[in-house]
């Protein structure tokens, strides 16, 4: 009988294995969807927390209201920027900020000097601060006469009125209303070249005020620009574009005020004997389309291909050379009556005077060997204080 129990034990069937199994993988299965969902959820979180604190930072939904001095050193930009605004807490992510100035493609230089930020300050007010921040003290520059645009330029940049951003819109794309500019607009890159009166001048510093100071400098030319040299322009029949790039060229030829009106009559004397003289032959204007403002010209600067050559390019050039003064307008709208069409330099800055070109050679050999024997002097000079 036992045995047949035991047999009969062994027939009963035993439960599938497969089903308990089956109920852990369904369990687990459970229990990975919930760490996902939960995963899921955190990282959204974490990332929404993020984005929060981002986007407080860029617009100061919500920031501390404390005044900081950022002291700002020459030739910076907004991105360089970024570093030190994090440093001083004005923001809390630089990386943010350089990637805002990128995006809104404006990495403009920042003028050197100090600036009263706030941590409250959007990222937009900050870096309008920073670019047309302005100063409330006034301060006195001096352009001299015959300065170039790129010279006025320099000047401003070495004083440190504004950054060469603004100064560069400001010359090249302002498009300023004188009556007297209209027929040079669009406004474009040295459009304002001859109409930036030279002067001394009391002006604000920043980028905020730099386009009203290249104003007071073309309102001072309209002054100047008087109904005496208008009257002059009129009798001779040149306009005011040719009356002040002929000025250009006298103010950079004269180096003595007495001389001005003779050279403005030689340059007419020329113009209107094309025919015979049709060349100007001016050095100061080879210098200017070579982009110098002074030194010895070459066999090669005289061949060299720009309208301004005036040993190669008939009549006058395309515009003033620079900025010339009242004298120098005055000069070429009442140039002085002769018949020299020639002259040459000697060391103290006078000029040899010729009205044919056997008289002119002779003339360019008395001034050689007036400047040899002025080097000479001047070597000797060198020595003996040695």
């Amino acid at each position: 009988m036992d045995q047949n129990v035991n047999q009969e034990t062994q027939r009963i069937p035993q439960p599938p294995q497969h089903r308990r199994r089956s109920r852990r993988r369904k369990n687990g299965g459970c229990a990975g969807t919930v760490v996902y969902v939960i995963a899921v959820l955190g990282i959204s979180v974490i990332l929404s927390l993020a984005a929060i604190f981002v986007a407080n930072d860029v617009f100061a939904f919500v920031k501390d209201n404390a005044v900081k001095e950022v002291t700002v050193s020459e030739n910076t930009d907004l991105i360089s920027l970024a570093k030190q605004l994090d440093d001083e807490g004005v923001i809390n992510y630089g990386t943010i900020f350089k990637l805002y100035v990128r995006i809104k493609g404006d990495n403009e230089g920042v003028l050197a000097g100090s600036y009263s930020l706030n941590p409250n300050m959007d990222y937009g007010q900050i870096i309008d601060t920073l670019v047309n921040a302005s100063s409330t003290e006034t301060m006195k520059i001096t352009v001299p006469e015959g300065y170039s645009i790129a010279q006025i330029k320099q000047l401003l940049l070495d004083e440190h009125v504004c950054t060469e951003d603004a100064l560069n819109e400001a010359l090249n794309e302002y498009p300023f209303k004188h009556t007297f500019l209209q027929d040079e607009l669009p406004a474009e890159e040295g459009w304002l070249e001859g109409y930036l009166f030279p002067d001394t001048y009391e002006i604000y510093k920043g980028n905020a005020t730099v386009v009203d100071t290249i104003n007071k400098m073309l309102n001072n030319f309209e002054t100047k620009y008087d109904a005496e040299i208008q009257a002059g322009a009129e009798s001779l029949g040149r306009s005011m574009h040719d009356i002040v790039t002929i000025a250009s060229l006298v103010e950079r030829e004269a180096q003595v005020d007495s001389e001005r009106a003779t050279i403005a009559g030689v340059i007419y004397n020329r113009l209107n004997n094309a025919s015979q003289f049709p060349y100007l032959q001016v050095d100061a204007s080879v210098l200017y389309g070579l982009g110098r403002t002074g030194g010895t010209l070459s066999e090669e600067d005289l061949k060299s291909d720009t309208p301004y050559n005036l040993y190669t390019k008939q009549g006058l050039p395309p515009g003033p050379i620079c900025n010339p003064g009242h004298a120098s307008l005055y000069a070429a709208s009442h140039p002085e009556q002769h018949n020299y069409y020639y002259y040459v330099a000697m060391p103290d800055g006078t000029h040899l005077f010729a009205n044919s070109y056997e008289e002119h050679e002779a003339n360019i050999a008395k001034s050689n060997a007036a400047q040899a024997a002025a080097a000479a002097a001047n070597t000797e000079g060198s020595s003996e204080g040695e």
